[in-house]
Protein backbone atom coordinates (compact mmCIF):
# COMPACT_ATOMS: atom_id res chain seq x y z
CA UNK A 1 0.00 0.00 0.00
CA UNK A 2 1.19 3.40 -0.92
CA UNK A 3 2.31 5.76 1.71
CA UNK A 4 3.41 9.30 1.81
CA UNK A 5 6.89 9.46 2.14
CA UNK A 6 8.32 11.97 4.80
CA UNK A 7 11.23 12.68 2.94
CA UNK A 8 9.72 14.28 0.11
CA UNK A 9 10.99 17.71 -0.40
CA UNK A 10 13.27 19.24 -3.92
CA UNK A 11 15.02 16.05 -5.69
CA UNK A 12 17.75 16.13 -7.91
CA UNK A 13 17.48 14.92 -12.09
CA UNK A 14 19.03 11.28 -10.18
CA UNK A 15 15.85 11.56 -7.79
CA UNK A 16 13.90 12.12 -10.54
CA UNK A 17 15.22 9.69 -12.74
CA UNK A 18 14.57 6.84 -10.33
CA UNK A 19 10.78 7.28 -9.96
CA UNK A 20 9.26 6.94 -14.02
CA UNK A 21 6.03 6.23 -12.03
CA UNK A 22 4.01 9.73 -11.49
CA UNK A 23 0.84 11.84 -11.52
CA UNK A 24 -0.17 14.92 -11.18
CA UNK A 25 -1.06 16.14 -7.52
CA UNK A 26 -3.11 19.04 -5.62
CA UNK A 27 -1.85 22.62 -6.98
CA UNK A 28 0.10 21.19 -9.70
CA UNK A 29 2.67 19.31 -7.95
CA UNK A 30 4.12 15.80 -8.97
CA UNK A 31 3.33 13.05 -6.99
CA UNK A 32 6.21 10.38 -8.34
CA UNK A 33 5.45 6.53 -7.53
CA UNK A 34 9.05 4.37 -6.66
CA UNK A 35 8.55 1.03 -7.38
CA UNK A 36 7.85 -0.31 -3.88
CA UNK A 37 5.18 1.44 -3.28
CA UNK A 38 6.65 4.25 -1.76
CA UNK A 39 4.57 8.03 -2.35
CA UNK A 40 5.78 11.49 -1.97
CA UNK A 41 5.07 14.82 -2.97
CA UNK A 42 7.95 17.09 -5.02
CA UNK A 43 7.04 20.81 -4.43
CA UNK A 44 8.07 23.10 -7.31
CA UNK A 45 8.96 26.66 -7.42
CA UNK A 46 7.50 28.39 -10.66
CA UNK A 47 9.18 31.00 -12.94
CA UNK A 48 6.66 34.18 -13.14
CA UNK A 49 5.85 35.31 -16.34
CA UNK A 50 3.29 38.16 -15.46
CA UNK A 51 4.59 41.55 -16.71
CA UNK A 52 3.47 43.20 -13.39
CA UNK A 53 4.79 40.99 -11.01
CA UNK A 54 8.32 40.96 -12.66
CA UNK A 55 8.19 45.03 -12.78
CA UNK A 56 7.25 44.92 -9.01
CA UNK A 57 9.90 42.16 -8.11
CA UNK A 58 12.79 44.17 -9.79
CA UNK A 59 11.21 47.45 -8.02
CA UNK A 60 11.98 45.39 -5.17
CA UNK A 61 15.45 43.96 -6.32
CA UNK A 62 16.32 47.65 -6.49
CA UNK A 63 15.40 48.70 -3.11
CA UNK A 64 17.16 45.74 -1.35
CA UNK A 65 20.81 45.95 -3.58
CA UNK A 66 20.62 49.75 -3.05
CA UNK A 67 24.34 50.52 -2.62
CA UNK A 68 26.73 53.46 -3.10
CA UNK A 69 26.15 55.22 -6.54
CA UNK A 70 28.81 56.08 -8.69
CA UNK A 71 28.55 58.31 -11.47
CA UNK A 72 29.01 57.84 -15.72
CA UNK A 73 30.64 54.53 -15.59
CA UNK A 74 32.11 53.11 -19.27
CA UNK A 75 30.62 49.45 -18.69
CA UNK A 76 32.18 46.69 -21.11
CA UNK A 77 32.02 43.07 -21.88
CA UNK A 78 32.75 39.95 -23.62
CA UNK A 79 32.66 41.24 -27.49
CA UNK A 80 33.60 44.80 -27.42
CA UNK A 81 29.99 46.11 -26.31
CA UNK A 82 29.94 49.11 -24.27
CA UNK A 83 27.38 51.40 -22.60
CA UNK A 84 27.43 54.59 -19.97
CA UNK A 85 25.35 55.05 -16.54
CA UNK A 86 25.31 54.99 -12.91
CA UNK A 87 25.75 51.87 -10.92
CA UNK A 88 25.66 51.06 -7.48
CA UNK A 89 28.66 49.45 -5.52
CA UNK A 90 27.94 47.38 -2.59
CA UNK A 91 31.44 47.47 -1.42
CA UNK A 92 30.91 45.45 1.79
CA UNK A 93 29.88 42.40 -0.80
CA UNK A 94 32.37 43.41 -3.26
CA UNK A 95 30.21 44.13 -6.36
CA UNK A 96 28.28 46.62 -8.15
CA UNK A 97 25.37 46.30 -10.30
CA UNK A 98 23.45 48.53 -13.13
CA UNK A 99 19.71 48.21 -14.11
CA UNK A 100 18.51 49.20 -17.44
CA UNK A 101 15.42 48.78 -18.56
CA UNK A 102 15.25 49.94 -21.48
CA UNK A 103 18.65 48.98 -23.34
CA UNK A 104 17.68 45.83 -24.24
CA UNK A 105 14.07 46.03 -25.54
CA UNK A 106 12.16 43.30 -23.86
CA UNK A 107 14.30 43.12 -21.26
CA UNK A 108 15.53 44.31 -18.20
CA UNK A 109 19.13 44.57 -18.32
CA UNK A 110 20.26 43.72 -14.77
CA UNK A 111 24.35 43.29 -15.16
CA UNK A 112 26.67 43.08 -12.44
CA UNK A 113 30.53 43.29 -11.53
CA UNK A 114 33.02 41.72 -9.12
CA UNK A 115 34.54 44.46 -6.82
CA UNK A 116 36.66 44.31 -3.88
CA UNK A 117 37.63 47.62 -4.91
CA UNK A 118 36.23 50.91 -5.25
CA UNK A 119 34.93 51.21 -9.41
CA UNK A 120 36.80 52.73 -11.35
CA UNK A 121 35.40 55.00 -14.28
CA UNK A 122 35.60 51.82 -16.70
CA UNK A 123 34.63 48.38 -15.38
CA UNK A 124 33.47 44.87 -17.51
CA UNK A 125 30.91 43.23 -16.50
CA UNK A 126 31.11 39.81 -14.30
CA UNK A 127 27.69 38.72 -15.37
CA UNK A 128 24.25 38.52 -16.36
CA UNK A 129 21.00 37.95 -14.72
CA UNK A 130 18.51 39.85 -17.18
CA UNK A 131 15.10 39.43 -17.24
CA UNK A 132 12.07 39.42 -19.45
CA UNK A 133 9.66 41.83 -18.83
CA UNK A 134 6.91 39.84 -19.26
CA UNK A 135 6.73 36.49 -20.34
CA UNK A 136 9.65 33.17 -20.21
CA UNK A 137 12.40 32.67 -22.12
CA UNK A 138 15.25 29.77 -21.31
CA UNK A 139 16.91 31.64 -23.72
CA UNK A 140 17.55 34.28 -20.79
CA UNK A 141 19.71 33.77 -17.96
CA UNK A 142 17.90 35.69 -15.45
CA UNK A 143 14.38 34.39 -13.72
CA UNK A 144 11.95 35.03 -11.36
CA UNK A 145 10.68 31.70 -9.00
CA UNK A 146 7.43 31.76 -6.99
CA UNK A 147 6.49 28.89 -4.29
CA UNK A 148 3.68 27.91 -3.34
CA UNK A 149 3.38 30.64 -0.14
CA UNK A 150 3.74 32.75 -3.19
CA UNK A 151 7.32 34.14 -1.75
CA UNK A 152 9.82 35.44 -4.75
CA UNK A 153 13.01 34.33 -5.65
CA UNK A 154 16.25 35.52 -7.79
CA UNK A 155 17.78 32.97 -10.21
CA UNK A 156 19.79 32.06 -12.81
CA UNK A 157 20.29 29.56 -15.56
CA UNK A 158 23.95 28.55 -15.16
CA UNK A 159 24.76 29.80 -18.47
CA UNK A 160 27.59 32.16 -18.29
CA UNK A 161 28.43 34.42 -21.40
CA UNK A 162 31.97 35.82 -21.89
CA UNK A 163 33.47 32.63 -19.89
CA UNK A 164 36.82 31.26 -21.50
CA UNK A 165 36.73 28.78 -24.48
CA UNK A 166 35.48 25.72 -23.11
CA UNK A 167 33.53 26.80 -20.47
CA UNK A 168 30.11 25.94 -20.65
CA UNK A 169 26.97 25.93 -18.34
CA UNK A 170 27.86 22.52 -17.31
CA UNK A 171 31.18 23.43 -16.60
CA UNK A 172 29.84 26.27 -14.37
CA UNK A 173 26.88 23.48 -12.53
CA UNK A 174 29.80 21.76 -11.44
CA UNK A 175 31.94 24.42 -10.77
CA UNK A 176 29.45 25.59 -8.29
CA UNK A 177 28.04 22.29 -7.13
CA UNK A 178 27.54 24.17 -3.80
CA UNK A 179 24.79 26.53 -4.77
CA UNK A 180 20.89 26.07 -4.62
CA UNK A 181 20.09 24.34 -7.38
CA UNK A 182 16.49 23.29 -8.00
CA UNK A 183 13.86 22.20 -10.15
CA UNK A 184 11.58 25.10 -11.61
CA UNK A 185 8.88 24.90 -13.51
CA UNK A 186 8.28 26.72 -16.88
CA UNK A 187 4.62 28.47 -18.24
CA UNK A 188 4.29 25.58 -20.22
CA UNK A 189 4.72 22.56 -18.44
CA UNK A 190 8.23 21.67 -18.86
CA UNK A 191 10.65 21.94 -16.29
CA UNK A 192 14.86 23.00 -15.80
CA UNK A 193 16.86 23.19 -13.15
CA UNK A 194 17.80 26.56 -11.65
CA UNK A 195 20.21 28.18 -8.98
CA UNK A 196 18.15 29.68 -7.04
CA UNK A 197 20.52 32.59 -5.22
CA UNK A 198 17.63 34.34 -2.71
CA UNK A 199 14.43 35.17 -1.56
CA UNK A 200 14.16 38.78 -2.82
CA UNK A 201 12.25 39.40 0.69
CA UNK A 202 15.28 37.60 2.77
CA UNK A 203 17.50 39.43 5.27
CA UNK A 204 20.59 38.15 3.17
CA UNK A 205 19.95 38.75 -0.53
CA UNK A 206 23.14 41.08 -1.44
CA UNK A 207 25.05 38.78 0.69
CA UNK A 208 23.84 35.53 -1.51
CA UNK A 209 24.28 38.27 -4.82
CA UNK A 210 27.27 39.44 -3.89
CA UNK A 211 28.75 35.13 -3.47
CA UNK A 212 26.96 34.39 -6.93
CA UNK A 213 28.70 37.48 -8.44
CA UNK A 214 32.00 36.14 -6.81
CA UNK A 215 31.78 32.82 -7.96
CA UNK A 216 31.32 33.71 -11.50
CA UNK A 217 34.69 35.67 -11.15
CA UNK A 218 36.23 33.04 -9.86
CA UNK A 219 34.82 30.62 -12.64
CA UNK A 220 35.92 32.50 -15.50
CA UNK A 221 39.27 33.34 -14.41
CA UNK A 222 40.03 29.58 -13.77
CA UNK A 223 40.82 30.69 -9.55
CA UNK A 224 39.89 27.11 -7.99
CA UNK A 225 36.23 26.51 -7.64
CA UNK A 226 33.97 27.52 -4.78
CA UNK A 227 34.16 25.55 -1.40
CA UNK A 228 32.68 22.13 -1.88
CA UNK A 229 31.88 20.62 1.85
CA UNK A 230 28.49 19.44 1.03
CA UNK A 231 26.40 19.81 -1.97
CA UNK A 232 23.56 18.63 -0.97
CA UNK A 233 20.72 20.89 0.12
CA UNK A 234 17.49 19.11 0.19
CA UNK A 235 14.30 20.72 2.03
CA UNK A 236 12.38 19.22 4.60
CA UNK A 237 9.08 18.17 4.24
CA UNK A 238 7.94 19.70 7.59
CA UNK A 239 8.63 22.81 7.48
CA UNK A 240 6.72 25.26 5.42
CA UNK A 241 7.86 25.90 1.57
CA UNK A 242 9.03 29.39 2.18
CA UNK A 243 11.16 28.84 5.59
CA UNK A 244 12.71 25.33 3.60
CA UNK A 245 13.80 27.07 0.77
CA UNK A 246 15.06 30.20 2.46
CA UNK A 247 17.52 28.07 4.46
CA UNK A 248 18.73 26.14 1.23
CA UNK A 249 19.54 29.52 -0.16
CA UNK A 250 21.53 30.02 3.44
CA UNK A 251 23.39 26.97 3.18
CA UNK A 252 26.35 28.10 0.90
CA UNK A 253 27.07 30.89 2.90
CA UNK A 254 26.95 29.07 6.23
CA UNK A 255 29.13 26.61 3.98
CA UNK A 256 31.85 29.17 3.05
CA UNK A 257 31.95 30.72 6.38
CA UNK A 258 32.87 27.05 8.09
CA UNK A 259 35.30 26.52 5.24
CA UNK A 260 36.95 29.80 6.53
CA UNK A 261 36.71 29.23 9.93
CA UNK A 262 38.11 25.80 9.56
CA UNK A 263 41.01 26.72 7.59
CA UNK A 264 41.98 29.02 10.45
CA UNK A 265 42.08 26.00 12.91
CA UNK A 266 44.50 24.49 10.54
CA UNK A 267 42.08 21.85 8.99
CA UNK A 268 41.73 21.68 4.86
CA UNK A 269 37.92 21.00 3.39
CA UNK A 270 38.22 18.23 0.85
CA UNK A 271 36.29 18.27 -2.31
CA UNK A 272 33.47 16.19 -3.18
CA UNK A 273 30.01 15.07 -2.13
CA UNK A 274 30.69 14.55 1.68
CA UNK A 275 31.78 17.14 4.35
CA UNK A 276 34.95 15.89 5.26
CA UNK A 277 37.48 17.26 7.00
CA UNK A 278 41.16 16.33 6.89
CA UNK A 279 43.06 18.46 9.83
CA UNK A 280 46.74 17.78 10.45
CA UNK A 281 46.38 14.67 12.85
CA UNK A 282 44.50 10.92 13.14
CA UNK A 283 40.98 10.72 13.17
CA UNK A 284 39.28 13.94 11.45
CA UNK A 285 36.31 15.30 12.79
CA UNK A 286 32.86 15.10 10.65
CA UNK A 287 30.53 17.61 10.03
CA UNK A 288 27.28 18.20 8.68
CA UNK A 289 24.98 21.35 8.49
CA UNK A 290 21.21 21.58 8.86
CA UNK A 291 20.51 24.98 7.66
CA UNK A 292 16.39 24.37 8.49
CA UNK A 293 16.10 22.09 11.29
CA UNK A 294 13.05 20.47 10.50
CA UNK A 295 12.86 17.00 12.25
CA UNK A 296 13.10 15.16 9.26
CA UNK A 297 16.31 16.83 8.26
CA UNK A 298 17.86 16.66 11.68
CA UNK A 299 17.19 12.96 11.18
CA UNK A 300 19.00 12.95 8.32
CA UNK A 301 22.01 14.56 9.39
CA UNK A 302 22.65 12.74 12.60
CA UNK A 303 22.05 9.76 10.83
CA UNK A 304 25.02 10.42 8.26
CA UNK A 305 27.46 11.41 11.08
CA UNK A 306 26.92 8.49 13.03
CA UNK A 307 27.13 5.80 9.69
CA UNK A 308 30.02 7.92 8.82
CA UNK A 309 31.54 7.90 12.39
CA UNK A 310 31.69 3.94 11.94
CA UNK A 311 35.19 2.82 11.50
CA UNK A 312 36.05 6.79 11.42
CA UNK A 313 38.75 5.39 14.58
CA UNK A 314 36.80 8.53 17.35
CA UNK A 315 36.14 10.64 15.09
CA UNK A 316 34.01 13.37 16.03
CA UNK A 317 30.36 13.82 15.44
CA UNK A 318 29.45 17.40 15.19
CA UNK A 319 26.02 18.82 13.97
CA UNK A 320 25.69 22.19 12.84
CA UNK A 321 22.43 24.04 13.37
CA UNK A 322 20.71 27.39 13.96
CA UNK A 323 21.45 29.05 16.82
CA UNK A 324 17.84 29.07 18.18
CA UNK A 325 17.60 25.20 17.70
CA UNK A 326 20.76 24.15 19.66
CA UNK A 327 19.76 24.15 23.16
CA UNK A 328 16.88 21.38 22.46
CA UNK A 329 18.89 19.19 20.05
CA UNK A 330 21.80 18.81 22.39
CA UNK A 331 19.06 17.14 24.65
CA UNK A 332 18.07 14.77 21.82
CA UNK A 333 21.07 13.79 20.10
CA UNK A 334 23.87 14.49 22.85
CA UNK A 335 23.46 11.07 24.10
CA UNK A 336 24.17 9.87 20.92
CA UNK A 337 27.72 11.28 20.71
CA UNK A 338 26.77 14.02 18.50
CA UNK A 339 28.40 17.53 19.64
CA UNK A 340 25.69 20.28 18.68
CA UNK A 341 27.53 23.81 17.35
CA UNK A 342 25.10 26.20 17.08
CA UNK A 343 25.09 29.61 14.70
CA UNK A 344 23.92 33.03 14.40
CA UNK A 345 23.71 36.02 12.14
CA UNK A 346 25.90 38.60 12.43
CA UNK A 347 25.00 41.25 9.66
CA UNK A 348 24.97 38.63 6.59
CA UNK A 349 27.43 36.83 8.08
CA UNK A 350 26.91 33.06 10.05
CA UNK A 351 28.91 33.14 13.41
CA UNK A 352 29.49 29.43 15.07
CA UNK A 353 29.16 29.01 18.63
CA UNK A 354 30.74 26.33 20.35
CA UNK A 355 32.75 25.38 17.07
CA UNK A 356 36.25 25.20 19.40
CA UNK A 357 34.82 23.01 21.81
CA UNK A 358 33.49 20.57 19.52
CA UNK A 359 36.27 20.05 17.76
CA UNK A 360 38.86 19.98 20.57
Amino acid sequence: MARLMPDGGYRSKSAVRAAPLERCGPNGDTIRLRRGASLYVEPMLHVLADRRRIARAVRVLRRRLAGLPVRDVTITWHGGGKAKGDIAWLREHAFWWRHDPTLLGTRHWLVFGHAPDTPTRTETITCEINLLHGGADRRVAGAILRDEDDALYLAHSGKIGGARVGLRKRAFRDFAATGNWQAARWPDGSSTELLVIGPLEGPRLPRQVGRFVSAVHRFKSGDGSIAALDSATPAPADSDVSHAMSAACDRPLVLDALAEELARRGLSAKGGGDPLFTPRRVAPPLLEIATDPGRDRIERAVGRLLLRRVGANGAAAILIVPEAARASLIEAVGPAGVHVVGYHWRAARPVFDGLDAALH
